[in-house]
């Protein structure tokens, strides 16, 4: 069976001006490669990320705007973004992974929001966190600031394949060969759309997604899949 080439980005240990260039730097970097899925991996064996470095923030904003812009660089990635934590997660690390399109976590991946205990709010990383959790159950974690394990980060949605340590390697591949099948274009929309669809009621939310699909059944693309599958090809297995 072929492997699936990924290309692994490794964060920093904290989120400072420095390492937020670097990092960014990386992704774009990671994102131009043939690789065709960017992983996001853990700073140490005991740390996915610990989140913005508090004490440069307290002395200039410039780390929180390019901690936003690069939230927003990870959102409009052409390539699907697949976290792997196997460690800790803290604020603003929470938020990385909850950026990705893919969640894998080891029985050692703790995650946590402390941000109220130093008077502070997880405003920037919000929006990624109520993409895969419910608005209340993101409050409750904020609320009471203590860790939690990977178990109740897969039960609250922010986990989509929890693995033992030994197993994680089968894991990223598994998750890269489902996640290469996916349309990279579809794959924005979706990742729009999930945001989009908030600003509307319902009846305006389902106009919408019907001038959304309309427009993407025209794509020559999405015609082709559709004639492949009508003689026989199965989308899935590619």
């Amino acid at each position: 069976m072929e492997l699936i080439a990924t290309a692994r980005v490794r964060l920093p240990i904290d989120l400072d001006a420095a390492s937020l260039d670097r990092l960014a730097r990386d992704l774009h970097d990671a994102a131009a490669s043939p690789a065709p899925i960017v992983a996001l991996v853990g700073a140490t064996p005991d740390a996915f990320c610990l989140g913005l470095a508090i004490g440069s923030a307290a002395r200039d904003e410039a780390p929180t705007h390019a901690f936003s812009d690069l939230l927003t660089a990870m959102h409009r990635t052409p390539k699907p973004l697949l976290a792997v934590v196997d460690g800790r997660a803290i604020g603003g690390g929470m938020g990385l992974a909850c950026a990705c399109d893919w969640v894998i976590a080891t029985e050692r991946a703790t995650f946590a929001l402390p941000e109220l205990l130093w008077g502070l709010v997880p405003a920037i990383i919000w929006p990624v966190l109520t993409d895969r959790m419910a608005p209340h159950t993101v409050r409750q974690w904020t609320v009471s600031a203590h860790g939690r394990s990977a178990e109740a980060a897969r039960e609250a949605g922010l986990v989509d394949t929890l693995v033992e340590s030994a197993g994680l390697e089968r894991a990223i591949e598994r998750a890269s060969r489902t996640l290469r099948r996916v349309d990279s274009d579809a794959l924005q929309c979706l990742r729009e759309w999930a945001r989009d669809s908030h600003r509307y009621d319902l009846p305006g939310a389902v106009h919408a997604g019907a001038e959304i699909t309309a427009a993407m059944l025209r794509r020559p693309e999405v015609r082709r899949r559709w004639d492949a599958f009508a003689a026989g090809a199965s989308p899935w297995s590619r």
